[in-house]
């Protein structure tokens, strides 16, 4: 048994360097996959800067060429013909011609439309009131001529709209032609 003994010592030694073998791998290993997540982590950090970085660059280079055309406005200024304000000009009354027009459209349907609703529960309510009465005559039933006249008035003022619409329009000074 006394050669058991040396035996079981170094048996006990072995398992006890060996514990600590597997301890100190176990750190190891914990602390290399730590540096992994962290590496792993700074490579996507580095992947951004260099998206932000393009980024930057694409809109510098924006900026540099929205800078040098606002150069060139500023040294040149543009140089108009009396032809081009004239047409400019004609332009621009046209549009405000149009814009009155559509303007003066809108009034009327909106006028006519206000008149319309307004006659038709004018009659609605007259009938209300006449049925509602109990006076049984030629009046009692609903009149349709009634509530059909803001629609007339409405179609109306649309076609002499039309008409007024369809007159010649002046020439244009630049170039002679009508439009």
């Amino acid at each position: 048994m006394a050669a058991d003994k040396p035996l079981q010592e170094t048996l006990s030694q072995l398992l006890e360097r060996l514990e600590t073998l597997h301890a100190e791998k176990n750190n190891q290993m914990e602390d290399a996959g730590k540096v992994s997540a962290s590496l792993d982590r700074l490579a996507e950090l580095i992947a951004d800067l260099e998206l932000q970085r393009s980024r930057e660059n694409k809109l510098a280079q924006k900026l540099e060429i929205l800078a040098n055309q606002m150069d060139r406005l500023v040294k040149e200024p543009p140089v108009r013909t009396d032809t081009d304000k004239r047409s400019l000009e004609y332009t621009l009354r046209s549009i405000i011609a149009g814009t009155r027009t559509v303007g003066q459209v809108i009034e009327i349907i909106a006028n006519s439309a206000q008149v319309m609703f307004d006659s038709i529960i004018k009659t609605f309510n007259e009938y209300k009131v006449s049925t509602a009465q109990g006076t049984r005559n030629a009046k009692t039933s609903l009149d349709l001529a009634r509530v059909l006249d803001p629609i007339n008035a409405l179609l109306r003022n649309l076609a002499s709209q039309e008409n007024k619409e369809n007159t010649p329009v002046a020439s244009d000074p630049a170039d002679g032609k009508e439009r």
